[in-house]
């Protein structure tokens, strides 16, 4: 892979065309503040400094802003503090800014390299078919009406705009990512900022259990973060016990011991407490991945053992019942009592996607449109998501999609094995990319489980093995020298 060349930076930290634009922005600032007070419009003053400074502080760093779109996506959150500006979220105004620095770069340099990577160009590829699988819904399913979900909330099962726009969204987030993600500093920045933020669920599932806010009863959930599915929340867990570990063991220490062992040890609790199958089964595949790992970051037998009993006597003390006994339920003789309803459930969406799929194998039925067409051309009594990945890409955008997905994550693992192989030449991104392999292996896992591909998740772990590959190939070879050779 190609690795692209690092952005110049001006001797002041960013292009000349933008300092000027900032100084020109400051009087303009101050008229606008003068008049807002005097229309007594200090909500938009205030927004109008708060953006203000968000913009320059972008333009001289923009990692920060990089940073705080990936803990923004990670909430689920797309908040709008300037609720007057309409449009101008948080998000926005940071991709706004991103955006400004990067065209100045390739307008300066005429370097487009960083819109070429082979994940930037699959994902447009798939974007386009989308679009391509949209156009043909309209076409294939001419009197689809949009309806509302028998939940308390009752949203609509339509979700095709949504989708669409946090599609192109998060793919803009990963041009950001690749295009200002460069040096080992920036890589282990947005890794404890992905780690630290997702983390949030944990304690917001244990406090949500102690205050007895639990999901039908009896399972924990999270009120931040994709936490608040708690099949999600299993995978979140599992994975911040990888990038607990994977720091940990490398950096050593008995404050840190602390620290990491508190954090998998709630995680661990808080994964027994879902009540999650996916979950239960992907304890598993995390112990397979980390033993089959660098031998330096796998576990003992002792270790091993005191992690079975802690969860013994978890599950003994203080994990609801319920929520133990539906992740050991995988079947049932009556198939619509308590977990294995869910099982019901999911057969039946099965076999419905795969209706769609031998139906309408190229073009698919259109993004967001599962459940609406489950319920109205295929009669779905359940009509739920595809809870698939694989399965949601088949059948909403085609067989095509699904091959240049497939092609997308296979890409993205060479790399992470040629950065596995490279990371020699630079031993602090060790326990990043090691947590990354776990991580990987664990989302594709999951992915049978769930819809997670347009989850940001996803961005942010392919935009992490892009930026360590490219880093590590940039470093020169370390040089050995052999004692006692010959001149």
């Amino acid at each position: 892979m190609d690795a692209a060349p690092a952005l110049p930076r001006h001797p002041s930290g960013m292009p000349v065309g933008l300092r000027l634009a900032i100084t020109l922005a400051l009087p303009v600032a101050g008229a606008i503040s003068v008049t807002g007070v005097y229309l007594n419009k200090e909500v938009l003053v205030a927004a109008a400094w708060v953006a203000l400074s968000i913009a320059a502080l972008v333009f001289i760093q923009p990692l920060i802003g990089v940073a705080a779109m990936t803990a923004t996506f990670m909430l689920v959150a797309y908040p709008t503090i300037f609720q007057d500006l309409g449009f101008l979220t948080i998000n926005n105004l940071l991709g706004l800014c991103l955006a400004a620095v990067l065209a100045a770069h390739i307008v300066t340099t005429r370097d487009i390299s960083v819109l070429k990577t082979r994940q930037t160009v699959m994902f447009v590829i798939i974007g386009l078919l989308l679009v391509l699988s949209t156009i043909h819904a309209d076409v294939i399913f001419p009197v689809l009406t949009q309806s509302q979900s028998l939940g308390v909330k009752g949203k609509f099962l339509d979700r095709t705009s949504d989708m669409m726009h946090d599609y192109w969204a998060r793919l803009i987030f990963l041009v950001f990512f690749c295009a200002f993600v460069r040096t080992a500093r920036d890589i282990r920045a947005m890794f404890f900022t992905f780690v630290l933020v997702l983390f949030l669920a944990v304690p917001s599932a244990l406090i949500n259990w102690w205050e007895g806010t639990l999901a039908h009863g009896f399972r924990t959930a999270a009120s931040v973060t994709a936490g608040a599915n708690a099949n999600r929340l299993a995978m979140i867990c599992l994975m911040e016990m990888a990038c607990w570990w994977a720091w940990v063991v490398w950096h050593g220490g008995n404050m840190r011991w602390g620290i990491a062992l508190g954090a998998i040890g709630g995680a661990l609790l808080v994964v027994l407490a879902t009540g999650s199958r996916s979950g239960l089964l992907g304890c598993g595949v995390l112990a397979v991945v980390v033993q089959f790992g660098p031998r330096h970051f796998r576990v003992s037998a002792l270790q091993i053992g005191v992690v079975v009993l802690t969860g013994v006597i978890a599950v003994a003390t203080i994990v609801p019942p319920q929520a133990w006994d539906r992740m050991l339920s995988f079947s049932s003789e009556d198939r619509h009592a308590g977990a294995t309803a869910s099982l019901v459930a999911r057969e039946q969406t099965i076999d419905t996607g795969f209706a769609m799929i031998r139906d309408h194998p190229f073009l698919g039925i259109g993004i967001g449109n599962f459940r609406e067409v489950s319920r109205q051309v295929y009669l779905d009594p359940y009509f739920r998501p595809p809870h698939n990945s694989y399965l949601w890409a088949a059948s909403e955008g085609g067989l095509f999609v699904l091959a240049c997905y497939l092609a997308l994550f296979w890409f993205t693992w060479r790399d992470l094995v040629e950065a596995t192989r490279l990371v020699h030449r630079d031993p602090s991104c060790v326990p990043i990319v090691v947590a990354t392999r776990v991580m990987f292996f664990l989302y594709a896992f999951f992915a049978i489980f769930a819809d997670l591909w347009l989850n940001p998740i996803t961005y942010y772990l392919i935009g992490s093995v892009v930026a360590l590959r490219a880093y590590l190939e940039r470093l020169p070879a370390p040089v050995v020298v052999v004692r006692g050779a010959r001149r």
